[in-house]
């Protein structure tokens, strides 16, 4: 009878042991996979300001480093190449970080939801994510504010410049605002 729960306390520790090393294989495949991750979009990153002249790499980590460290490398490169692929230049990406940020403390919100907000509304010309986040901004609004300013009628303007304006307007509120 001894040596039968022996035998299986012997199984029990064996399975113990099997399963903390299961787990750390498996937390160890998820650092090497992140990290994998991150190397690819360094590496698009790069091709990506080789085609757009922007230095979308150095920009990521500016972000980053303006954020406080509240977003990862990663978030940042997501939120740069999103921007630069919009066609926003480095002041706009910096001038919506600072909103974002802005916002996020003003609010008590996370930073990336922050930012992922502040940029999707300024990219889609969607009000409504704005809205959520505490801007509230109409696009015709904006769009007639942009014509006024550049001596342009607002039905002849372009969608670039439309989301120039509306982009205009976010810059503009969330600096007063945040």
């Amino acid at each position: 009878r001894r040596q039968r729960q022996m035998c299986i306390r012997d199984r029990v520790r064996a399975y113990a042991l099997l399963a903390a090393n299961v787990f750390a294989l498996t937390a160890a495949f998820g650092v090497l996979s992140r990290s994998a991750q991150i190397d690819t979009l360094t590496s698009s990153m790069e091709i990506l300001s080789t085609t757009g002249g922007t230095y979308i790499k150095g920009l990521a980590k500016d972000m980053q480093i303006a954020s406080g460290g509240a977003i990862d490398l990663a978030q940042s490169f997501r939120q740069v190449s999103l921007a630069a692929s919009a066609g926003l230049n480095t002041s706009e990406i910096e001038g919506l970080t600072q909103v974002a940020k802005g916002a996020a403390i003003s609010l008590g919100r996370d930073l990336p939801d922050a930012m992922d907000r502040i940029f999707r509304g300024a990219i889609k010309l969607e009000p409504e994510i704005l809205d959520e986040i505490g801007l509230f901004i109409r696009v015709d609004e904006a769009a007639q504010k942009y014509a006024d300013s550049n001596n342009k009628v607002a039905s002849s303007l372009s969608q670039a410049e439309k989301r120039q304006g509306f982009l205009n307007e976010i810059l503009e509120q969330g600096k007063n605002k945040f």
